[in-house]
C-alpha cells in the first residue's frame, strides 16, 4: 500500500451535495459534475450559497482529479459545527 499523502475531511452535507450532484450529472448523461458544480457555484446569490458550492467544487475536484495523483483518504465529519473541508498532511497530525 503506497503511503497516504493527504486526509481531507469533509462535513457531511458537502459529501452529501456532491453525491446527488454526480448521481444527478450521470442520469442526465453530463460526463462529468465539477461543470456543474462550477456554474451552481456562480450563479447563486447569496454567500452561504456560494461558500457551499465551492465546498463542494473543492471535494469534487480533489475526489476526481487529484486522487489519481495523490493518495487522498476522504472523510467524512458528521459533526454539525464542523463547517468546512479541511486537508492535512497525515504527518501533521502525529
Amino acid at each position: 500500500m503506497s503511503q497516504l499523502d493527504w486526509i481531507t475531511y469533509v462535513p457531511r452535507r458537502v459529501h452529501d451535495a456532491a453525491m446527488r450532484l454526480e448521481a444527478a450529472c450521470e442520469r442526465c448523461g453530463y460526463p462529468s459534475p465539477i461543470g456543474v458544480a462550477e456554474y451552481r457555484m456562480a450563479f447563486r446569490s447569496t454567500l452561504s450559497a456560494c461558500v457551499h458550492w465551492h465546498q463542494v467544487w473543492r471535494y469534487m475536484m480533489e475526489s476526481h482529479n487529484a486522487a489519481v495523483d495523490f493518495n487522498i483518504r476522504f472523510v467524512v465529519v458528521d459533526d454539525p459545527a464542523f463547517d468546512c473541508l479541511h486537508s492535512v498532511a497525515p504527518e501533521r497530525l502525529n
